[in-house]
């Protein structure tokens, strides 16, 4: 039968809080301290799978294969393979205990019959988790054991392994202890209770979700009986914190306001079903406005400032969008004045239309390739960047997520070409030292001038297509986005493989870090801040600045203290319940991290120490601009700043319009038809 016992003992713990001289409420979530007293314990499950032969029942999970019950005990069948069936009543806690008692049986034992128990799984049909599995002596074969990261169900890390003496037919008793980065494992006879082998691994870096994930049997080609199951964990075992709340407490002083409306200017309709990134550049005396129209075709809008009247020239170019928000469109502009554009792109052939004549929309003409179409068949995340002298460069992922290149590629005016800025992609995502097999994908945010007139740039690595699966933060600086160097100044070696480069922060998988959700800023000095959410030990989300400390290391400090967490995961466009802004040093010499929760724009105001001093509302922009006109439920206004910045004549201008939320890159039945109007709006300061 299966079994499930709680227990429970009060601890004294000591917190220290990031920044305890605040004033009361200055944080949102952090008025007051936790209770000196917390309730910790342990819980434990067991089956010994005496009961009627058939399916596994209650509490288990198949997982991964076919298992069911014969004669008291657990067998797996022979396909697929890296079978799994895990044990849904507890989910783990920092600490655990997993054991069984196996036998490994096979028709021609090979010595190839892994069998074992796991921990931590996480994930459906998508399986990662911890592994010990061990197999008897067969055909050539001695008796060996593995403890084995797992990715994605066939991507494993052995973090060691060993042999053990036991012939075919031994019964094995399996050990799999955790606590916090330590693990031990042990293999018994289960016969005689002797000891057969034993091992220790130490993680790199610990887990920081700490909780959470299954316990359960293991087996990779049909081979295991299971006489018994046991698991003992630390408590809360739970899964992670309820939903994320960072609501705003207190207020802060905010120098400059936010400014006035001083222009808005009509540009047309937009496709209103579904969030996507649109642009506007303006360049000296043009302006250009790239947007999906209410047909969804992709649209570029041309004006000339200095015109008596100023009326936008349109061009449809010839792709439309579909339902994904990936699809977003990328514009930029050579040294002769040409501009480019690149979009509607999540893992399609290349789509890129350029013009002939400057200013003249009329004359963009698409382009089928700029370099290689072999490496220009499954392009994602289009982005154009001007380097100090003005050159053009481009910048794509070919490839899916968890596996794709970047590619570097440079305009050459002259010839009308492009070529590759650096030889081989900038990233490269097959293999590293410590799992020479695995793949990885390289998010990285468009590198960034910097006030030292070098551009920044920083990256995540994701190994497979669920979200939850960003790691390792990352960052490296250049002149000219082909020699790259450390924060300290020391030289980095290209491509950059996992783990390679300035890495700021080891975050692990599932460790709350996302594509997408990292900015960079820089502090009043000029050196890169880091603005980022993960979770903290406990597993809530929150916020973090990291800091070039000059060395090559970085400083790192936990700005908010929010309760609950953001469990992000799963492939598509994600439902944010948090968007960082980046960062920005006010006139006041503090540093305000700008986010978006559950909608609302908020400030964390950080002093030169990166200690939290607030948590606030964002100074708004006038309720004009924020404020939903549109009468269909649901709406949400979008804004997107102008890629050159403030505006000449003062301001800042966005690009504003209204659309339904992000429905996970999936079709609606029903949505605006009519769309949504697009226009730019001028913010800034009146002229006195």
């Amino acid at each position: 039968m299966t079994t499930v016992r709680l227990t429970q003992r009060r601890n004294r713990l000591t917190a220290v809080f990031l920044a305890a001289t605040l004033a009361a409420g200055a944080l949102a979530g952090a008025a007051t301290a936790p209770p000196a007293q917390a309730t910790t314990g342990s819980a434990s499950g067991s089956d010994d799978f005496e009961r009627a032969n058939g399916a596994l029942g209650t509490p288990w999970t198949a997982d991964r294969g076919t298992w069911s019950i014969a004669s008291g005990k657990a067998l797996s069948a022979g396909s697929p393979g890296n079978n799994v069936a895990t044990h849904r009543t507890l989910e783990l806690g920092r600490s655990y205990t997993v054991t069984a008692d196996i036998d490994i049986v096979a028709s021609s034992p090979s010595g190839t019959e892994w069998s074992g128990i796991v921990a931590k799984v996480r994930g459906t049909t998508s399986l990662n988790y911890y592994v010990l599995r061990a197999t008897t002596a067969g055909g050539t074969r001695s008796g060996q054991w593995q403890l084995l990261k797992m990715a994605n169900n066939a991507t494993p890390t052995v973090l060691t392994q060993g042999a053990l003496t036991a012939p075919y037919g031994t019964r094995l008793q399996l050990s799999l202890a955790r606590d916090g980065a330590q693990f031990q494992v042990t293999v018994r006879n289960g016969a005689t209770g002797a000891t057969l082998a034993t091992g220790a691994h130490t993680l790199a870096v610990v887990d920081p979700a700490r909780v959470g994930g299954y316990a359960g049997l293991y087996s990779n080609s049909g081979n295991l009986q299971a006489r018994s199951f046991g698991l003992t964990t630390s408590t809360p075992a739970i899964a992670p914190p309820g939903a994320v709340a960072c609501k705003p407490a207190g207020q802060y002083n905010f120098p400059g306001g936010s400014g006035e409306v001083l222009e808005t200017v009509p540009v047309g309709t937009t496709f209103a079903g579904i969030p996507v990134t649109q642009r506007v550049l303006t360049d000296g005396d043009d302006q250009y406005v790239a947007y999906y129209n209410a047909q969804r075709g992709m649209t570029i809008a041309h004006r000339s400032l200095s015109a008596a009247t100023p009326t936008w020239t349109t061009k449809v170019l010839p792709t439309t969008l579909g339902w994904d928000s990936h699809n977003y469109i990328s514009i930029g502009l050579d040294r002769n004045r040409n501009l480019h554009v690149a979009g509607n792109m999540h893992n399609v052939g290349l789509i890129y239309f350029r013009t002939t004549t400057p200013g003249n929309v009329n004359t963009l003409t698409r382009v089928t390739n700029m370099v290689s179409a072999s490496t220009e068949n499954s392009v994602t995340y289009p982005e154009f960047v001007n380097r100090q002298d003005g050159s053009l460069v481009f910048s794509h992922r070919n490839g899916g997520s968890g596996d794709g290149v970047t590619y570097f590629n440079l305009y050459n005016e002259t010839s009308n070409t492009w070529s590759r800025l650096v030889d081989q992609p900038l990233f490269n995502g097959s293999g590293s030292a410590a799992n020479p097999s695995g793949t990885w994908n390289a998010y990285f945010e468009t590198p960034v001038l910097g006030p030292d007139g070098n551009f920044h740039m920083i990256w995540v690595w994701r190994d497979t297509p669920d979200a939850a699966t960003n790691s390792l933060l990352t960052y490296a600086r250049s002149a000219n986005l082909v020699d790259w160097f450390d924060s300290a100044g020391n030289p980095l070696t290209s491509p950059f493989r996992y783990g390679d480069a300035d890495v700021v922060d080891p975050v692990p998988d599932g460790g709350g870090l996302l594509n997408g959700n990292a900015k960079l800023g820089f502090d009043a000095d000029g050196t890169p801040i880091i603005s980022y959410h993960k979770y903290d030990d406990t597993g809530r989300s929150q916020i973090y600045v990291a800091r070039a400390d000059g060395t090559g290391d970085w400083d790192i400090s936990q700005v908010s203290n929010w309760e609950g967490r953001w469990s992000f995961g799963g492939g598509g466009s994600l439902d944010f319940k948090v968007i960082m802004a980046g960062s920005q040093v006010m006139s006041d010499g503090n540093i305000r991290v700008d986010f978006r929760c559950e909608g609302s724009p908020q400030s964390i105001v950080v002093n030169d120490s990166l200690t939290g001093v607030a948590q606030a509302p964002t100074p708004p922009l006038p309720s004009s601009v924020t404020t939903v006109r549109g009468t269909y439920p649901g709406l949400q206004v979008n804004l997107q700043t102008d890629l050159n910045g403030a505006a000449a004549a003062g301001g800042t201008w966005y690009l504003r319009w209204e659309s339904l939320p992000s429905n996970l890159d999936q079709p609606r039945t029903e949505w605006p038809q009519s769309g949504s109007g697009i226009e730019l709006v001028r913010i800034g300061v009146p002229e006195e």
